[in-house]
Parts: C-alpha cells; sequence; structure tokens
C-alpha cells in the first residue's frame, strides 16, 4: 500500500500570544500523528525565523518525506514557510487551530494565499489537534501525494498493443511519463511465447497442483492448467526482470483464455494486470491496489436494472482468488465465446467498493470514481460479475459517463477511496468526476 511519510513541523512567531505554546504543539501532533498508519519524522526545531527553518528544511530533507504538515501555532511570516519548500519541494498542508488572539487561522490563509500565487500543492487543514476529522484529512491527502510518488515510480509492461477495434484504450506514453511519471516496458507477444516455452513442466506441475487445491471445482483439463501456469511463471519472470508493478497485454481474441490464470496470481502477488492492452486502465488498477492493499477487479458495465438503482460488471474471469465470495465459489473453466483456455470463474464478495475509470490524452485526461456498495450476486455472467448499487438514477449516471466520453473498462477496488483520488487527480491537475 501507498504507506506515506510525513514531515512535521510546528511555527509561531514569538511576538504572537500563544508562542509558548510551541513545544507542546508539538509534542501533541506528534503523539497524535505516530498512532496513524504512516511514517513520522518530526523536526527537532520550532520554525520561528530565517535560521531555524533552514535547520528544519535540512532535516527533513535528509528523510525523504513525502509531505509536510506544519503546525500553525500562531500568526507568522509566510516567507519561512517558503524558506522550508524551497529546499524540500514537496506538498504542504498547513494546520490552523482554533484560538482568536494567536492568529493561527489568519497566518494559514496568508500562507495559502501565497503558496496559490506561486503553484505550490498543498492542503489547508482547521481543527483542534484531538479533532479526529482533521487527521483524515490529513492521511487522505498524505495517502494522495504518497502515490503520486509511487506512480512516478513505477514501471508497467505492455505485450502486444491495443486490441483492433478498441481505438478507445490507445495511450500516449510519453504523455503517461509526463503527467503520472510512470514508465512503459513493451514487449511482443512472440516474447510471451518464448517465456513461456522456457519454463519447465515441473515447475508449472508444482503450481497448478496447489491451484486446484485452491478453488471448489476444476472443469478444465490439466493440460491447459498446465499452459496457463507456465505463462504465469513466464509473466512472472519478465515482472521481476523489468521490476514491473502491472501488465497490459493484447488478449482478445487470440490470448482469450491463455493470461487469465496468471492475472489472477499476479494480482494476489500485488503485480496488476489489464485486458485488452488498456494502459490507461493498469494504471488505474494499480491506484486502486496501492490505496485498498487488495487485488482488483477488471470490468466492463454490462447491464443496469433501473428499479433496484444497480449495476452488474464483470470480464472474461481473471480476478484474484480473494475477490471471490467464498473459495469454494471459485471454478477454473474455459473462457466465454472461445470455449477454451483457462478462466478463474467466480461471484464478487460484497462490501464497499471504489470504482474507477481513467482516460485520455494529452491535454484531456479524466477519473471518474464512483463510491458505492457491491451486493451479493450469482453467477449471471461466465467470469467474475459484481453487482453494484448505483449513486445515483441509472439514467442519469449513464447519460453522465457518456457525456464526459468515460471508457467501457471499469477498475474496481473495496474499500471507499475517492476522496484520495481526488486529491491525487488535483495535483495532477487532471479532470476529475466523482458521483
Amino acid at each position: 500500500m501507498a504507506r506515506p511519510k510525513i514531515g512535521l513541523a510546528t511555527i509561531v512567531n514569538p511576538f504572537e500570544v500563544g508562542a509558548e505554546r510551541a513545544s507542546d504543539i508539538q509534542a501533541e501532533g506528534s503523539m497524535r500523528i505516530s498512532k496513524l498508519p504512516a511514517d513520522l519524522v518530526v523536526a527537532s526545531a520550532i520554525v520561528e525565523d530565517e535560521n531555524s527553518a533552514w535547520q528544519v528544511a535540512e532535516e527533513l530533507r535528509c528523510s525523504d518525506i513525502d509531505v509536510l504538515c506544519v503546525l500553525v501555532g500562531t500568526w507568522s511570516e509566510d516567507h519561512l514557510v517558503l524558506e522550508i519548500l524551497e529546499r524540500l519541494r514537496v506538498p504542504l498542508v498547513t494546520w490552523a487551530m482554533p484560538g482568536i488572539h494567536t492568529g493561527s487561522l489568519s497566518g494559514s490563509q496568508q500562507i495559502c494565499s501565497v503558496l496559490n500565487e506561486l503553484g505550490f500543492p498543498y492542503k489547508f487543514i482547521y481543527g483542534k489537534l484531538s479533532d479526529s476529522h482533521a487527521y483524515n484529512s490529513l492521511m487522505v491527502y498524505a495517502r494522495a501525494v504518497a502515490l503520486r510518488n509511487r506512480l512516478r515510480l513505477a514501471r508497467f509492461g505492455l505485450i502486444g498493443t491495443h486490441v483492433k477495434g478498441m481505438t478507445e484504450v490507445t495511450f500516449d506514453e510519453i504523455e503517461l511519463k509526463a503527467l503520472f511519471g510512470c514508465s512503459v516496458v513493451s514487449a511482443n507477444v512472440q516474447d510471451l511465447e518464448q517465456w513461456t516455452q522456457e519454463i519447465s513442466m515441473d515447475d508449472a506441475t508444482s503450481i497448478w497442483e496447489g491451484v486446484k487445491g485452491r478453488v471448489g471445482s476444476v472443469n478444465v483439463d490439466d493440460e491447459e492448467g498446465l499452459a496457463s501456469c507456465r505463462v504465469y511463471l513466464g509473466l512472472k519472470k519478465f515482472a521481476e526482470k523489468e521490476h514491473l508493478a502491472g501488465l497490459a497485454i493484447q488478449c482478445y481474441p487470440t490470448l482469450m483464455g491463455k493470461v487469465c490464470l496468471a492475472y489472477s496470481l499476479l494480482s494476489e502477488e500485488g503485480i496488476v494486470a489489464g485486458c485488452e492492452g488498456d494502459m490507461n486502465s493498469t494504471v488505474a488498477m494499480y491506484m486502486l491496489h496501492m490505496l485498498t492493499g487488495q487485488p482488483v477487479h477488471n470490468t466492463d458495465l454490462l447491464a443496469v436494472d433501473e428499479k433496484e438503482h444497480t449495476m452488474v460488471l464483470s470480464h472474461c474471469g481473471s480476478g484474484g482468488f480473494s475477490l471471490a465470495y467464498r473459495p469454494d465459489d471459485i471454478t477454473l473453466g474455459p473462457v466465454r465465446l472461445a470455449e477454451s483456455g483457462l478462466c478463474v470463474l467466480f461471484p464478487a464478495k460484497p462490501g464497499p467498493v471504489t470504482m474507477v475509470n481513467l482516460i485520455g490524452r494529452r491535454g484531456t485526461y479524466r477519473m471518474c470514481t464512483l463510491c458505492s456498495q457491491a451486493l451479493p450476486t450469482h453467477m449471471v455472467f461466465p467470469g467474475n460479475p459484481i453487482k453494484v448499487r448505483s449513486p445515483m438514477n441509472i439514467g442519469d449516471l449513464l447519460d453522465k459517463i457518456a457525456s464526459y466520453g468515460f471508457g467501457h473498462h471499469w477498475m474496481i477496488g473495496y474499500g471507499h477511496v475517492g476522496n484520495e483520488l481526488k486529491e491525487l487527480s488535483r495535483l495532477l491537475k487532471i479532470t476529475y468526476i466523482s458521483y
């Protein structure tokens, strides 16, 4: 998961009311933030002049923090924060606290105004140091920044190209690098065939026997299972060699049922995998995986029920085993349409979910998120069907999706992380739509 590293500093003006409490403010903030799911680096000095600002900046610069949280104890000279940020170049959380005589609120607003003019990324928080809502806001922003930083280092493998007739999933590799920071490592389908042939049958047999023991039923012969396990081991070797966070493969139609088990197994090991050469959706899967720490559904929106305000989404069947409602529900069977190969088939488990659609090119990148609830369902489609309650009228939702030109691939992660993705979109300066 994208566990953030937070730097903490306190700023005061010695002339202002409340400056004498600076050390207490720093101690309480440190104590409370240390209980959050984040790593914390606390400045050793209170910021009150240029020398202390430079000292704090140097300390934190060496700690490689994701975000700096500044507790504004009193009104302070705004250029001191700039002295720190010019040396750190990390997003800032400016935390204003109640107190009519301290000037904390007005001082924080002053800092935000200057940061806005200069284009520094920042987040404003107001509340007592005992305010749980304020810490939630801090964590949301810190997780978004940490995710952005992980994206900058992420590498994704592209095997083949986008599927013929799916112009929508084309992507601009240079823009992907410029905007998200991630890199693409290209290979072709022939490379995949070679990697598969290099895998021994003994290694594949060991994996296959283990897989069969983890599912409810197997409706394919061992030959198909061994072939899928060799693909899995070949892709895993490629991913490890290239230090990949995820893969996108031109699977339809020639590799249908050939890579699905590999996708499922890799996703449980933290390597996301997108279908049909859709790199944008693979990046979206990575975002959800980093925020939730779980495998992610790769789906199409297939059907809606206007009376129930629900929708059913699924794909061929490549979900991680942990996404199944029950292990006994998992069936290994042939892929639909081709009626060959091997897919991982099961109805998805219920729970809170975030749906994400990421699409675009230079100047048009946009993200849509829907935070809702997955409901119990059955095998209404041969894949990994997931039934989701719509957050709004179904007809209105479909109209809005179409009006913004979002694509047909929806990534679904368990847990509500829409706020983090909203902050990420703000950091990346891309259009963000949520319902």
